[in-house]
């Protein structure tokens, strides 16, 4: 297990280093300048002062070692262009937890509602609740998570007047985002959740367990729901790593400032600094939780062996 966790960091190291090579050279290249705005009416011996604190006077390569040598010494994510003072990394330990606490709440919904509903519907494979749930689940999956979160803000909060549109900070404000954000979650957690139990009931394991005399009950705890888990670990490795990174369309709707809605405007700025240095946040957490869920198929499923992986 030690050589197949070793492995996996090595992997991720490497993927993490072509990520942000790419990532910096792609936005370097990028057309226009990033702080034309902010230099605009100075002078030029000013503008040259600016350009020098941010290294935009020197060659791209040079920039790129250096932004490296910061990263890897000191973990230094880069300073905003645009608001002077402000480095990503102050900007991910305000606002990531905003967004966790949305994400969280989400994913424990997303999980247990779209577990539930795809064995049901698995277990009752061509009957009617099987029917109804696949209905749902369509619908879900093929409207937007904004069409559902403009209609939660119409009819719970505008029309009903249940909850706040807009707002951060009290208990009222979580219900809207996360219902938006849980819906098409619990949708695809359902679909492969049903499929998976599908594909488990025609094993052989399952007519033996049967054949031996075991419980319907028994049955489903210990033989389907559990080798049904599989392909919801391979969705929840991302899923994790989504939390923290926030969801960009939710946030910007619902006015939550969380880390997703931050990188947007970061993008509509042209603050080039803190774009690169969230998009390494995001690519982080997303090859730590593809690591994560490696480990866990082994847990899960004996039957794999990670140290043939």
């Amino acid at each position: 297990m030690l050589k197949f966790i070793l492995k996996r960091i090595a992997y991720a190291f490497l993927t993490l280093f072509l990520i942000i090579t790419a990532t910096f050279f792609l936005i370097a290249g990028a057309p226009g300048d990033p702080i034309a705005a902010k230099v605009e009416q100075m002078p030029d011996k000013a503008q040259a002062v600016i350009r020098a604190k941010y290294g935009l006077d020197k060659p791209v390569v040079e920039r790129y070692l250096v932004y490296m040598k910061n990263l890897i010494t000191t973990g230094d994510f880069g300073e905003s262009i645009i608001y002077t003072g402000q480095s990503a990394n102050d900007v991910i330990k305000k606002n990531t937890w905003i967004s966790a606490k949305i994400g969280i709440i989400a994913l424990f919904f997303q999980l247990t509602i779209g577990i539930l509903l795809g064995l049901v519907s698995g277990l009752n494979r061509e009957k009617l609740g099987d029917h109804v749930i696949r209905v749902l689940v369509v619908l879900a999956i093929c409207i937007p998570s904004f069409v559902f979160a403009s209609l939660l803000q119409y009819f719970l909060a505008f029309k009903w007047k249940l909850v706040p549109v807009f707002g951060w900070g009290e208990l009222k404000h979580y219900f809207l985002p996360v219902l938006a954000y849980a819906i098409g979650g619990i949708a695809s957690y359902t679909k492969y959740m049903r499929s998976s139990v599908l594909s488990v009931v025609s094993e052989d394991y399952i007519t033996t367990a049967k054949a031996k005399g075991c419980s319907p009950g028994r049955i489903v705890r210990k033989h389907v729901l559990r080798n049904s888990m599989i392909p919801i670990i391979t969705m929840i490795g991302p899923a994790v790593a989504g939390i923290f990174s926030g969801s960009f369309i939710i946030e910007k709707m619902f006015s939550i400032p969380g880390l997703g809605a931050y990188y947007v405007k970061a993008v509509s700025d042209n603050d080039y600094t803190m774009v690169l240095g969230l998009t390494i946040f995001f690519a982080m957490l997303y090859v730590a939780s593809l690591i994560v869920v490696d480990i866990l198929y082994g847990i899960v499923d004996p039957r794999i062996k990670v140290a043939d992986k």
